[in-house]
């Protein structure tokens, strides 16, 4: 007889099961209340904001034409988590992550086309919690090797320096230039 985990769940609600749920809903009406009351400037410059905080997940699609001596398309779809952690009143840690989700044609008539995930590349950036017209934060970027197969990336680590450094223009609508 093999030993085995089993995992069971009671399924009896205690005097303590909404506490879990009513955190979250007082965590999601509380900070949902905090953007309510900004205005659509300010949203508009939040949501601009590379190291801003405020949690988004962009996806980015990138079409490659011609790619490879066959000239086909390598689709590229990246996944793009951008999520704040406060450190205190005046600091934030920004962390963003992106996850290429890649389909590349074949790259010889004897070959075939491949998908899946590339490598992951993660970014954290301290930047000051209450900006003023310039915007700025700086950290370091790693990636690993997480690709599904061997075609869609290396296996190489690697980690660097980031920074990123904007500067907001209020015009009719607002602008933001970033380098």
């Amino acid at each position: 007889m093999k030993p085995s985990l089993r995992f069971t769940r009671n399924r009896r609600a205690g005097p303590t099961s909404w506490i879990g749920p009513g955190v979250l809903a007082f965590g999601l009406t509380a900070s949902s209340l905090a953007y309510a009351e900004m205005t659509a400037e300010e949203l508009a410059k939040l949501a601009q904001n590379p190291v801003g905080n405020l949690i988004s997940v962009p996806f980015q699609y990138n079409a490659n034409l011609n790619f490879g001596p066959e000239k086909g398309t390598q689709s590229i779809l990246n996944i793009q988590p951008v999520i704040p952690i406060t450190l205190n009143k005046d600091w934030n840690i920004i962390t963003r992550t992106i996850l290429p989700v890649v389909w590349q044609p074949a790259l010889s008539p004897d070959d075939s086309s491949v998908s899946g995930i590339s490598d992951l590349q993660f970014t954290a950036f301290l930047s000051p919690a209450n900006p003023d017209a310039w915007i700025w934060g700086v950290g370091a970027i790693t990636q690993a090797p997480t690709h599904s197969n061997s075609k869609l990336g290396s296996n190489s680590w690697g980690l660097g320096r980031r920074s990123s450094c904007c500067i907001w223009r209020k015009a009719a609508r607002g602008s933001m230039a970033c380098w």
